[in-house]
């Protein structure tokens, strides 16, 4: 019996890193607004999450400047919760899983399996700071090979 060597994982998305499939813009809220507020932005806007950001010293209650609330929080939360007092801050506790914006492609799709998150804050590498978001659907995209779909391959 030979052993052969164990195949990269995701080999449809060789050769690709973050920064090829990633969404290069954020649409924030501050951590005091209404879970409603974070509702009319992802209709309007036409997106599946929000980042949250603290300002200053503030922290959110993970423990970071950032957090991040997804369409599927909001549902969770406007199912019991009070969608107009409720405030981001209260969804945006978890620490919010990053990528450097150079990690290969297949490293952001196997974090997010490993994570169970559909949203990844993509980060510049040398500052730390957020370039954009990277969503499952970004990787999906990539998978079918409809990469021209996506702004960042025009």
């Amino acid at each position: 019996m030979t052993d052969h060597p164990t195949a990269a994982p995701y080999p449809a998305l060789a050769g690709l890193r973050v920064i090829d499939a990633m969404h290069p813009a954020l649409i924030t809220c501050s951590p005091e607004s209404s879970l409603r507020t974070i509702a009319r932005m992802m209709a309007t806007y036409r997106v599946h999450a929000i980042l949250v950001s603290a300002h200053g010293d503030e922290e959110l209650a993970g423990g970071g400047q950032w957090g991040i609330v997804s369409d599927t929080d909001l549902l969770r939360a406007g199912e019991e919760g009070d969608v107009d007092e409720d405030q981001a801050r209260t969804l945006a506790a978890r620490p919010v899983v990053t990528i450097p914006s150079s990690d290969e492609l297949s490293r952001a799709a196997e974090l997010m399996v490993d994570r169970d998150v559909s949203h990844l804050i993509v980060i510049e590498s040398r500052s730390g700071r957020p370039l954009g978001v990277l969503s499952t659907l970004d990787v999906v995209r990539a998978l079918a090979g409809f990469p021209e779909q996506h702004p960042a391959f025009r």
